[in-house]
């Protein structure tokens, strides 16, 4: 049952939009299995799409009793999401912090655990340069991208199966080339905020703050003292804030987002953001449609020179750090005895 409901993913990756109709009733099922089948087949068909239909069947799971639905829901909760910014779907903060509460909670089950580390690992797969697609970038079905999610899907009965996603992962780029195969210096305009596609803001680390140590013994004077002293101090802080904010305030206010971007070749372009993306330089023009991504042969229309693009320096390390000495010799050849 549980293989069957997780077929209807890879039937309906084509179209979506109608795997959470289908699945819906599926989702509440008595049988567990069923539930966890009808989570991982909406993550299989709305992958990286942001699906709110899917995300809304998928929220009740996250608090099933059962800890494999559980497992379920959180990793197909992340191949939702992949790729997804607070401003396409306002849900994403709200299920990384789910993640990374369910990973740092002692009394959580080992497999909800498993699930929201696979699911963190889903979400940000490929520093967020990729996607989870079973289709190429024309609509053609990838076979290669099936069988991973196929094969990955078995690491229900043995873990290491899991690493086969990477199979699904598609780049999400757009990469201009000359004919020589070289890239060109040329700007694509993005027609849209750069927080609607850009990358999430990165995590904060929680400072640990210093428990002071009690006195046994205080006097009743010095512990007077020392409110005064507190009330005092918090007053001039409460002011120094408000300062703070005020000047925040108008900072915030000068500074306006612009309502466009230009990005230099390569640049990071994911799915959604293709259909606002177009050629910026009248010097070339695209032999195929932008919309399609990846690389994109650039014709030269104006006779001018090309202007490549500088390969990225690599900074090596001072060769004081490198030298660590000749390397020792292998042992000499010997026989193992059991005496």
């Amino acid at each position: 049952r549980r293989a069957a409901v997780m077929g209807l993913g890879f039937l309906l990756f084509k179209q979506p939009d109608h795997c959470p109709g289908v699945v819906q009733l599926l989702s509440e099922s008595y049988n567990p299995h069923v539930r966890y089948g009808a989570a991982m087949a909406l993550g299989i068909a709305c992958s990286g799409t942001g699906n709110k239909e899917a995300l809304g069947l998928i929220e009740p799971m996250k608090n099933d009793p059962v800890n494999y639905v559980r497992q379920g829901a959180l990793i197909a909760s992340a191949m939702v999401l992949v790729q997804q910014t607070e401003v396409t779907c306002p849900k994403v903060k709200d299920f990384r912090n789910l993640y990374a509460s369910v990973i740092s909670d002692k009394h959580e089950d080992v497999m909800a655990k498993f699930g929201a580390i696979l699911a963190q690992g889903i979400i940000d797969a490929g520093g967020r340069n990729v996607t989870v697609s079973l289709q190429s970038r024309t609509g053609h079905t990838n076979m290669l991208g099936v069988v991973g999610m196929l094969v990955f899907c078995q690491y229900w009965y043995w873990f290491p199966l899991s690493h086969f996603l990477s199979l699904a992962f598609q780049p999400t780029a757009l990469i201009g080339l000359n004919k020589d195969l070289e890239m060109p210096v040329v700007q694509f305009k993005s027609n849209a905020k750069p927080s609607t596609y850009g990358y999430p803001a990165p995590l904060e680390e929680k400072k640990k703050e210093d428990k002071e140590k009690v006195a046994t013994a205080i006097l009743s004077i010095t512990v007077k003292q020392k409110r005064k002293e507190a009330e005092r101090k918090k007053k001039e802080e409460e002011k120094m804030e408000v300062d703070e904010k005020k000047e925040e305030e108008k900072k915030e206010e000068k500074k306006e987002e612009p309502l466009f971007e230009n990005l230099a070749n390569p640049a990071r372009v994911v799915k959604s953001q293709l259909r606002v993306v177009q050629l910026e330089d009248e010097k070339y023009q695209a032999v195929k449609d932008l919309g399609i991504g990846g690389i994109v042969m650039l014709e030269n229309i104006s006779g001018e020179k090309d202007a490549i693009v500088e390969p990225m320096i690599v900074v090596k390390a001072d060769k004081q750090e490198e030298d660590e000495g000749q390397e020792p010799e292998p042992p000499q050849p010997f026989m193992y005895t059991e005496d």
